[in-house]
């Protein structure tokens, strides 16, 4: 049974990555993390170029979210931009550069997750 949460959470999911899409990332993975733990339901793992391209995923990410009455709730590591965190409660998004995207490995520390890699906007 699809509850209204899930549903509310999917379409915010959808919206998320349309947005981080719009600044052509280079990964996205989305990691069905409900079912291991009752801190969020989902992680959207992003990976960019470099630190200005990851501002500009997160700046895109969290105007057009506020634009559609979601404030992020927590944002962190935007000033050094190597990995920035997004807490929107139900979806935690990470914002990587290469580099820190294969040196903490998040896929591997949730590895019970379901994960889905996404096509990018190349």
């Amino acid at each position: 049974m699809v509850t209204k949460e899930k549903t509310k959470n999917r379409d915010m999911l959808e919206k998320i990555i349309t947005y981080a899409n719009e600044k052509k990332p280079d990964l996205i993975k989305i990691m069905n993390v409900g079912k291991i733990t009752s801190l969020t339901d989902y992680f959207v793992i992003i990976k960019g170029s470099s630190n200005i391209h990851l501002r500009s995923i997160a700046d895109n990410i969290k105007k057009k979210m506020k634009e559609n009455g979601q404030n992020v709730w927590h944002m962190e590591g935007y000033e050094n931009a190597k990995w920035i965190l997004m807490d929107y409660v139900d979806i935690v998004i990470h914002i990587f550069d290469e580099e820190t995207y294969y040196y903490y490995d998040i896929e591997s520390l949730w590895g019970n997750a379901e994960v889905e890699t996404l096509k990018t906007g190349e």
